[in-house]
């Protein structure tokens, strides 16, 4: 333990008051100037470290290193010097309230939005600490200040950094108590260790639940009981301390203190993030620092201001404005009337009405419009197209090929009955093994006739049955062409 000198004059010039904080490299005092009498807080550094050169560099690096962080969340340092008998000091400005350790002791549990608050207040100090490359490395409830302004904000200052740059501490070895190393993270008690950024992280970690359940997550009686805690165990939870707790806050405290360093929050900066959207969420409004302008109500006046406008707007507008919402399609100006390829002349229609005899029965066993059984409809029994319809045009017109195959003549005196009772012929289709050749029922025509295979296709009146390529069944079908040859005929 450093000095106390409390009550003496230190360098001629300021009154020491009272001790606020005890540190590894010296301690924290609250004075006076002897000629102003403006309070200022002054840290000294430890008698048995002012032969060790690397002791008085450490604090003068810190020191200087905190005077160039310009955060509303961490003591400043104003200046720098050593006294008549040869002790290195700082001055710092000077920031009335109580520590969090003084705080915690007085009055155990915080409410859960004094405590996010500190905690996001302390991570706003982190951050701005890490991004100027600097760890505080022994974070705990005695480096933070705690003011309470006015107006119920409260203003948070973290100081002491760097008073520890190792855990090599890790053991009753070297001296340390419980309570040292109530904040440390795990891996700082493995040899050679240094304290980074995340293991501030976990530190504030700790202090969160600390001001949440009113102690810290591990305890023991004795420093080695503490560190196996920290590295195997896991915390209580908060809901066996409180009920009163948002949803979302032991989630983000669990996440800080995790005990492998990848899970935590990676930044200061992201935890102070998470604690704010929680507060956010949980309609908790965040209170900031002294000094800054946190009028609310103005806000609010402002904003239900812009929604009653928007209101008186939307109003007028569905009742002074009314618009028919009935449209009516507006006719193209430069639009042409849509015309059909070719004009409706009904001249296909009337050729189609003068051919007689294109329309047979199906079902029928009588040839339709009166002609005699083995002719084409038509004019002459044989040419389709002499009933006043000219052919198409290239070619001749088509002739009729008589079918092929074998034909069997049935007695009309014991007629079979599947056949009508007037005898008729029978058309057996044969297999294409038996056949040699084998006639085309189409007309032929000349390569100048492009329209003979369009031309109407020819009725008798009654179904025809032709020879089919080979198949497993022989099947009668009508064809398109040929007509029954006349009865107990035989083809050539």
């Amino acid at each position: 333990m450093a000095e106390n000198i409390t009550g003496k004059l230190f360098d001629d010039k300021y009154r020491v008051v009272s001790l606020l904080h005890e540190s590894e490299l010296g301690n924290f005092y609250r004075c006076r100037h002897a000629f102003t009498e403006r309070p200022a807080i002054l840290q000294v550094l430890r008698t048995e470290f002012a032969n060790e050169p690397r002791a008085a560099e450490r604090f003068s690096e810190m020191a200087k290193a905190a005077s160039h962080i310009a955060s509303p969340n961490i003591l400043g340092v104003t200046d720098f010097g050593k006294s008549t008998d040869g002790q290195l000091y700082a001055t710092l400005e000077n920031i009335e309230g109580e520590t969090l350790a003084e705080v915690i002791a007085r009055d155990g549990q915080l409410p859960a939005p004094v405590a996010l608050d500190i905690a996001r207040q302390a991570a706003a100090g982190l951050s701005a600490a890490h991004d100027a490359g600097l760890v505080h490395g022994n974070l705990n409830s005695g480096d933070i200040l705690v003011t309470d302004a006015a107006d119920g904000s409260r203003n948070v200052k973290l100081f002491d950094f760097g008073s520890r740059n190792s855990a090599s501490s890790n053991s009753a070895d070297a001296g340390l108590s419980g309570r040292d190393v109530d904040y440390n993270a795990p891996e700082l008690f493995s040899a050679g260790a240094r304290p980074d950024n995340l293991t501030d992280i976990y530190s504030l970690g700790v202090l969160s639940y600390e001001m949440l359940a009113g102690d810290v997550p591990f305890t023991g009686e004795t420093a080695e009981d503490t560190i196996k805690k920290h590295i195997e165990e896991a915390p209580p939870p908060l809901s066996s301390f409180r009920s009163d707790l948002p949803a979302g806050v032991e989630p983000i405290v669990l996440k800080a203190l995790s005990k492998n360093p990848e899970m935590r929050y990676q930044t200061a900066g992201e935890f102070a993030d998470a604690i704010e959207l929680n507060s956010m969420n949980a309609g908790e409004p965040t209170a900031v620092a002294a000094g800054e302008n946190n009028n609310i109500w103005k806000t609010a006046f402002v904003v239900l201001a812009g929604i009653s406008l928007l209101s008186a707007f939307l109003i007028y507008g569905t009742s002074i404005k009314q618009t028919d919402p009935t449209t009516a399609l507006q006719p193209d100006a430069n639009g042409q009337p849509v015309q059909p390829i070719n004009p409706a002349t009904g001249t296909e229609e009337q050729n189609l009405a003068l051919m007689p005899g294109m329309i047979y029965d199906a079902n029928s066993n009588s040839n339709s419009m009166g002609q005699p059984p083995g002719t084409l409809p038509g004019g002459d029994g044989y040419n389709p197209w002499a009933g006043g319809v000219a052919p198409p045009p290239g070619g001749p017109p088509p002739t009729y090929v008589q079918p092929g195959g074998q034909v069997y003549t049935i007695d009309p005196n014991n007629p079979s009955q599947f056949m009508p009772a007037d005898g008729g012929v029978v058309l057996v289709p044969v297999p294409a093994n038996t056949i040699t050749a084998r006639p085309t029922p189409t007309p032929k025509a000349s390569s100048a006739n492009t329209n003979a295979q369009t031309a109407p296709p020819a009725n008798t009146g009654a179904p025809k049955a032709t020879p089919t390529p080979p198949a497993a069944k022989p099947a009668a079908t009508p064809t398109k062409a040929p007509t029954k040859p006349p009865a107990n005929t035989k083809p050539e």
